[in-house]
């Protein structure tokens, strides 16, 4: 019984101790400072990356120059168009007047140009210079002068025959005298007539000249009306898909509804936007695993094609509650190896696959 109560008597002393030890090495444990918690490794972390679903190459919006109503329709979204194909006509009653105009104008202007040339083809020798060059004129001012010329041939024969009666008094001295004062003004119409000739082939040939000025300036207004004319038919700039195409027939549309037609390749990319954090650990390709971003449900893979070489601002919001609008982001373009049918824009969840999921 003795032995009995001395194992129990040094149970209740050893219990005592530990009791005792544990309770100094709990408050020495507690008075100390705390440790720092280890930061994590960003080596180790996944990269898990925000981005938006666009065409391949990017999005192509259309768009007119000037605020005009629609009056015809000729494409629709889900439509496969062709480079240059009409998309929609606009109001251009405005503008086809002032093409026909334009028209008009360079069709009277060639008419003038017609019949002055047709003019300055009746030419005839006017006189030959003293280098031997023979100078032209109009037909009509030159037959004027050569009608001159035979006139003054005339009164020159009659002078030859009435100089010696005139010498012996059998001619009256004032009807020879006469004769010599007209000869003088015949040669003096003469000179004039030849320079009126002169005077009037040049003014012609400057005309035909400012006349083809005019004809190019109405030319390249023609032209400037019929571009004008042009811009109220919106066509597809690429070979794509119409991804948007909201337009009604008969309302206004304006240079600041760009957006309300969108075109684009049928190929898809993703725009991923790259945290600060993660800048220079993205290289080009890197496989990335693409999922919803509301519903994390798988949608493909891709690899990155590019990696921007500059930050900047996010244009859209996720509902991750530690985002900060801050942040300044990178980009990159991840190409997708299947075509999924993934609406435009829609927000995706992209994760970089590890070595052994490559694999």
């Amino acid at each position: 019984m003795k032995l009995k109560k001395v194992i129990i008597l040094l149970t209740i002393i050893l219990a005592i101790i530990v009791g005792l030890s544990y309770i100094v090495v709990s408050l020495r444990r507690a008075s100390l400072p705390p440790e720092p918690s280890k930061a994590p490794s960003i080596e180790k972390a996944p990269v898990r990356l925000y981005g938006r679903v666009e065409p391949l190459h990017r999005e192509v919006f259309l768009g007119p120059q000037q605020p005009r109503r629609v009056t015809k329709i000729l494409a629709k979204e889900g439509q496969y168009v062709k480079k240059g194909q009409v998309l929609l006509e606009l109001d251009a009653d405005v503008e086809q007047q002032a093409v026909q105009v334009a028209f008009l104008r360079l069709k009277e202007l060639e008419s003038e140009l017609e019949l002055l040339l047709d003019e300055l083809k009746r030419e005839a020798p006017l006189a030959e210079s003293s280098t031997g060059e023979v100078q032209y004129a109009l037909q009509i001012p030159v037959s004027r002068v050569r009608e001159l010329e035979s006139r003054l041939d005339l009164v020159l024969d009659e002078l030859k025959r009435k100089e010696p009666l005139s010498r012996v008094g059998a001619v009256p001295e004032q009807d020879y005298t006469q004769k010599v004062l007209e000869s003088k003004v015949i040669r003096n119409q003469i000179v004039t007539a030849k320079m009126e000739a002169e005077l009037d082939f040049s003014q012609k040939r400057l005309q035909a000249e400012r006349i083809r000025k005019k004809i190019s300036t109405a030319n390249a207004e023609l032209e400037l009306k019929r571009r004008e004319l042009a811009k109220m038919v919106l066509t597809s700039p690429i070979d794509g898909f119409v991804y948007k195409f909201d337009i009604r027939l008969g309302e206004l549309l304006t240079p600041q509804d760009f957006q309300r037609i969108v075109l684009g390749k049928w190929q898809k990319q993703i725009r991923m936007y790259i945290e600060n954090y993660w800048l220079g650990k993205i290289r080009v390709g890197d496989l990335f695993e693409v999922k919803d971003a509301e519903t994390l449900e798988p949608i493909g893979e891709g690899k990155v094609t590019e990696v921007s070489k500059y930050v900047g601002a996010r244009d859209f919001r996720t509902e991750d509650s530690l985002e900060r609008l801050d942040t300044k982001y990178a980009q990159a373009i991840l190409s997708m190896s299947n075509n999924a049918d993934i609406p435009l824009g829609k927000l995706v969840l992209c994760e970089r696959k590890s070595i052994s999921q490559r694999k």
